[in-house]
C-alpha cells in the first residue's frame, strides 16, 4: 500500500463512500454512534461478566493482559496446523453463543449493516476445506494493548483471508473507561516481505522506528459506539484508570476482496 496522508485528522460517518475511503486509508477512523442502546450495552456487560465468573474467559500471550472471548486466528499463524486453529474454532463459537444468548447479538446487526451501506455481500470469512473462520471476538482490554498492525496478506500469507486488498478493525464499545483507553493509530501502513509457507513476520509489540514521523489519530471509546479504523496501519491503546469502568468490546476484522464484497473474521 502506497503511503497517503489522511484528508484530514477527523471522524467520519459510516457511508459507502467513507467506507472506501477508509479501505483506500485516505481517511482515520469512522464512528457509528449510538449503534447500541443504554440497555444493550448493560445486558452485554451483564453476560460478559458471567463469562468472567464461569471461567469463560481467556487470556492473550502478550502484556499488558487481554482477556477475550472466542478465539484469534493470527494466534495460530505459526507453530499450528490449520486443523488446530479450526478445532478452536469450534470451542470459540460454542463460548461466544453462550454469551450472545444472554444477551444480543451485535455481530449479525453490523453484518447486515455494512451489506445495506455497501450494496456488496458482507459475510464470515471461510476457509476451503475447512469452512467458517470465527467472527465476533469479545475483549475485555482495561489495561491497554500494545503497538501492532493486522493485515492477513503479511499475518497469515497460507489462510484464503490473505487473498483480501485492504483491512479494517471495528468494535462495539458497550463499556469503556471515563479516562485512558485511548486508541491511536499511525499512518504507517505496514509493509514487509513475506514469503508463502515460512513463519510470517512478528507485527505485535512494534518499535517506534515503524512510526517515526507518521501522522497520528486518537479515538475515545464511548459504550455504544462503533469506531472503525485501517488496521494495516499501527495502532495502540492507552490503559484505563483501574478504579474506572472496564474497556469491555465485541469486534472483528472486515477484509475487502477483489471484487468489493467483504470478510469478516477475528
Amino acid at each position: 500500500m502506497e503511503k497517503k496522508s489522511w484528508i484530514s485528522k477527523s471522524e467520519y460517518e459510516l457511508t459507502r463512500d467513507n467506507l472506501e475511503l477508509l479501505f483506500n486509508n485516505l481517511i482515520p477512523a469512522i464512528r457509528v454512534k449510538k449503534f447500541a442502546n443504554l440497555k444493550e450495552c448493560n445486558s452485554f456487560i451483564n453476560a460478559i461478566r458471567w463469562a468472567e465468573e464461569n471461567d469463560i474467559m481467556k487470556y492473550y500471550s502478550v502484556k499488558p493482559k487481554v482477556g477475550y472471548i472466542g478465539t484469534a486466528q493470527v494466534e495460530f499463524r505459526w507453530g499450528h496446523k490449520k486443523s488446530n486453529y479450526f478445532e478452536a474454532v469450534k470451542q470459540a463459537w460454542l463460548d461466544w453463543e453462550r454469551v450472545v444468548n444472554k444477551s444480543w447479538n451485535p455481530l449479525d446487526k453490523f453484518i447486515r449493516l455494512l451489506s445495506n451501506i455497501t450494496g456488496h455481500d458482507a459475510r464470515i470469512a471461510q476457509e476451503t476445506e475447512y469452512g467458517n473462520l470465527f467472527a465476533g471476538i469479545i475483549r475485555k482490554a482495561s489495561n491497554g494493548i500494545g503497538r501492532h498492525v493486522d493485515f492477513a496478506p503479511m499475518n497469515s500469507p497460507d489462510y484464503d483471508i490473505s487473498q483480501i486488498n485492504s483491512q479494517l478493525g471495528w468494535n462495539l464499545f458497550v463499556d469503556a473507561p471515563s479516562q485512558g483507553g485511548i486508541t491511536t493509530i499511525y499512518n504507517r501502513p505496514w509493509n514487509v516481505n513475506v514469503i508463502k509457507g515460512q513463519e510470517p513476520p512478528m507485527s505485535y509489540g512494534l518499535s517506534d522506528d515503524h512510526i517515526l514521523g507518521a501522522e497520528k489519530f486518537s479515538y475515545k471509546s464511548n459504550s455504544g459506539d462503533i469506531v472503525i479504523f485501517n488496521s494495516r496501519n499501527p495502532h495502540e491503546v492507552s490503559s484505563g484508570n483501574p478504579d474506572d469502568s472496564d474497556r469491555l468490546q465485541i469486534g472483528s476484522f472486515i477484509g475487502r476482496l477483489p471484487n468489493n464484497n467483504m470478510v469478516l473474521w477475528s
